[in-house]
């Protein structure tokens, strides 16, 4: 067992082109760069797909490796204003209440005194996109990328806010950046296969969709969507087991 492991391990970075002891940022990099290369969109050549695969489960492996060494780290309220806990606490309560109106004020408030504070300008971007205010939600989670650019969470947050307003090119390219990042996120795919159902491109779209229920067997919505695409390309039997199928997962 422990001979495979090492097997795997050197198989990994030789397939992202590293050296084995690569460090954590070499082997994003490197990660980045091929992905880039090969991502299926890009490059639908024969095989491409399966080295595309190879590439980001290679990454997963690597990665995994680097687990942070737990420190113990100070309580919010010990190291930040007095003032600042207070408005950033009041505005997580009135989120829970969802009173997004009023917790964008304390978060503002909070924000006044912690600029840099990313949980704040992200709940913030949460509230306004609860009140359909996008193009503000937009900036908050901009604000979060500049601070923290490997984020999956918000670059997948960005796509969506674009997908609502209906720039689907600009919100593939977020969900493109969130797939780099987390290749296994199964709802990512489907955001992604909805922009490409809704401008018509139905195989990119269905790529997406397969993607989203072989990462996440039982994700009912991205069966739903499989089978809008199917029927759209007149296949009504696979359509209908694929509706048939997010039924069930709906009961």
């Amino acid at each position: 067992m422990v001979v495979d492991l090492v097997l795997n391990t050197l198989q990994c970075y030789e397939i992202l082109g590293l050296q084995p002891g690569a460090s954590i940022k070499e082997i994003k990099e490197a990660y980045r760069n091929l992905a880039l290369r090969y991502h299926p969109d890009k490059d639908s050549s024969e095989g491409n797909e399966e080295r595309f695969v190879k590439i980001s489960d290679a990454y997963q492996a690597l990665r995994l490796q680097y687990v942070p060494e737990s420190k113990t780290m100070p309580k919010f309220g010990d190291i930040y204003p007095e003032d600042a806990v207070y408005s950033y606490e009041q505005a997580e309560k009135l989120l829970l209440k969802q009173k997004h109106e009023e917790a964008i004020v304390f978060f503002d408030k909070a924000l006044e005194k912690l600029p840099r504070y990313v949980n704040a300008w992200l709940k913030k971007g949460d509230a306004l996109s609860n009140l359909k205010r996008y193009d503000e939600a937009l900036y908050c989670y901009d604000q979060v990328l500049q601070i923290n650019p490997e984020s999956a969470d918000v670059w997948n947050l960005k796509g969506i806010c674009q997908s609502d307003l209906k720039r689907y090119e600009e919100a593939m390219e977020s969900f493109d950046e969130a797939i780099l990042l987390d290749p296994t996120r199964a709802s990512t795919w489907n955001f992604k296969g909805v922009c490409f159902f809704t401008l018509g491109k139905l195989g990119k779209a269905l790529e997406c969709f397969d993607r989203a229920t072989k990462l996440y067997t039982d994700f009912a919505v991205a069966w739903h969507n499989k089978g809008g695409v199917l029927l759209k390309l007149g296949k009504t039997k696979e359509a209908e087991k694929c509706y048939e199928k997010a039924k069930k997962l709906r009961k």
